[in-house]
């Protein structure tokens, strides 16, 4: 049981790390204005336990997972006297992201909103809209061209 009391607190704290903090900090005041962080957070968690028999013997052959208890006479008879013992396992795992998304700043001006562009996502979206017209075309052409 202490183990489930360990694993619960564990996913439990994973929503105190993951915050808008471990992105930006907290909201600064900069020359009169504030600027206040933004960002998407997201955590899951997820778990799972079993039980089962640890050993079982067989009534038909001459075989058992504790081989030590199986006495076997001769080919015809076999006695398995292995104990049943129930063994429990579990797992479990969290995780979360954080990302920056944009930042309001608060002035004199009035409130903004202003995005932050991951440039990554930006290049990588063109690279692979690139690849996929460059494939279509491909398509097309050979469509065109080849003698039926």
């Amino acid at each position: 049981m202490d183990e489930i009391k360990a694993m619960l607190e564990k996913i439990a704290s994973v929503g105190d790390q993951v915050n808008v903090d471990v992105v930006f900090g907290k909201p600064q005041e900069i020359e009169g204005r504030t600027i206040i962080p933004v960002a998407e957070v997201g955590y899951g968690y997820g778990m799972g336990f079993g039980s089962g028999p640890a050993a079982t013997c067989c009534e038909d052959e001459c075989e058992c997972e504790c081989e030590d208890e199986c006495e076997c006479e001769d080919e015809e008879t076999c006695d398995c006297e292995c104990e049943v013992e129930t063994a429990m396992s579990g797992g479990g795992g969290a995780g979360g992201h954080a990302r920056p998304v944009a930042y309001i700043e608060v002035g004199p001006e009035g409130v903004q909103v202003k995005p932050i562009i991951d440039e990554q996502r930006v290049a990588l979206a063109g690279i692979l809209l690139s690849a996929w017209a460059v494939g279509w075309l491909g398509l097309v052409l050979k469509t065109l061209f080849t003698k039926r």
